[in-house]
């Protein structure tokens, strides 16, 4: 906030971690980038801010879709159609800060 000198319209997050080859552990700690990114969000974004971030499928994914739902009013998930069939990779979007 500080750095802007307000509050910003959009935290937009495509932060991967460097994959090990083990799918499951790559979603945990990419699902752990979101929820950090989602965190700062709650601090920097205005009441009609939106946040955008990449999520991987996995065991943490619905732990992740249930914080968006209580810090924001609308959330979904999106799978671009570029992204190909077999992979884990898709976007959480969410609107308004509750």
């Amino acid at each position: 906030k500080d750095y802007f000198g307000s509050k910003v319209d959009v935290v937009l997050s495509d932060m991967a971690v460097n994959t090990t080859g083990n799918k499951n552990l790559d979603s945990i700690y990419t699902s752990e980038l979101c929820m950090e990114a989602m965190n700062f969000s709650k601090k920097i974004l205005n009441n009609h801010g939106k946040f955008v971030s990449k999520i991987f499928m996995g065991s943490t994914f619905n732990e992740i879709v249930a914080e968006a739902k209580k810090i924001f009013k609308e959330s979904k998930v999106f799978k671009p159609a570029a992204s190909k069939k077999e992979s884990k990779e898709s976007f959480i979007i969410c609107k308004f800060i509750r």
